[in-house]
């Protein structure tokens, strides 16, 4: 299994730039991801990597080995898998990467539920956006995602992967009571308001920006905080106003309100796992399991 590591290693550097962010996907210390590399250069007798600068970069050689080898490898790793069922128990280990406000909508309480109910199963868990958690499902890091994407404005998906829809995710504008949006305010003009957002380059971030963009607006976000928590505490501080989904939302505290938007923006929740895994016993009664706790979730009340 060390060529396979090292694959792993030398496709992450490719397709990250860096050993640290290829570290950082593959969960390992930058000086464990080098080790993997020079192991697959000894064992197969090639030079995979040359110095530039302060950075790695693949050499062709490296290149025509992960196009040749890579698929091989993956389809050997799966059939060496160990049976994940023992009786009518599943058993084994499976991985749950999942958004943070999935986490606190349930899927915290929902991998607690199966290592109680399923002692042979081992169920682990990492913080990561759907981007991320992609990238790690498909690297084969983790089993399952819990992911999302905003309705109309889909991500691409890789072939490789299954997904199963979940439930729709509804976002509501959250403001001050003081604030003239609690009376009337013509959408168009909020563009201009002081907006809390996700950081550039998340789904988040990015559908917002969506939402003007047919109008021929942009939104002032003057605010970037990664948690949708965070941004009802800067809303109630009085730093602008935000889009926050209903998913995960803590109780508004007094003098804050959710107004719905009139197009009802919505995410739609789903689970993903590799598709020539989606009948895994213990993979598919985690997915079912987590899926069913989002399923069952009050994503469509205006108030909490």
């Amino acid at each position: 299994m060390d060529e396979w590591r090292g694959l792993l290693a030398l496709e992450a550097l490719r397709d990250h730039g860096t050993v640290t962010l290829a570290a950082e996907v593959l969960r390992l210390s930058p000086s464990a991801v080098s080790q993997q590399l020079k192991r697959l250069e000894h064992g197969t007798g090639r030079t995979l990597t040359v110095q530039t600068g302060r950075t790695l970069t693949l050499t062709p050689a490296a290149y025509a080995l992960l196009e040749a080898a890579l698929p091989h490898a993956r389809a050997l790793s799966e059939q060496l898998r160990p049976p994940s069922t023992s009786g009518t128990s599943p058993t084994g280990h499976v991985r749950v990467a999942a958004f943070t406000t999935a986490l606190r909508a349930g899927v915290l309480a929902g991998v607690a539920d199966l290592r109680r109910a399923h002692p042979g199963l081992m169920c682990t868990l990492v913080e990561a956006d759907p981007d991320r958690a992609h990238e790690y499902l498909v690297r084969g890091t983790v089993d399952v995602a819990v992911v999302h994407h905003w309705h109309g404005q889909p991500r691409p998906v890789h072939p490789e992967l299954t997904h199963t829809p979940v439930a729709a995710d509804v976002a509501d504008i959250v403001c001050r009571d003081d604030d003239p949006l609690m009376t009337s305010a013509p959408f168009e003009e909020l563009a201009s308001r002081d907006w809390i957002s996700t950081g550039p380059g998340t789904i988040c971030h990015d559908w917002l920006c969506h939402l003007f963009a047919h109008a021929g607006h942009r939104p002032t976000i003057a605010t970037h905080l990664t948690d949708f928590a965070q941004h009802v505490d800067a809303v109630t501080a009085g730093l602008g106003i935000a889009l926050v989904p209903r998913l995960g939302r803590p109780d508004l505290p007094d003098g804050v309100a959710a107004i719905p938007h009139p197009s009802a923006p919505k995410r739609m929740l789903a689970t993903a796992t590799r598709t020539n895994q989606a009948t895994d016993p213990a993979i598919a009664t985690v997915r079912d399991h987590l899926g069913e706790i989002l399923a069952s979730g009050t994503h469509d009340r205006p108030d909490n």
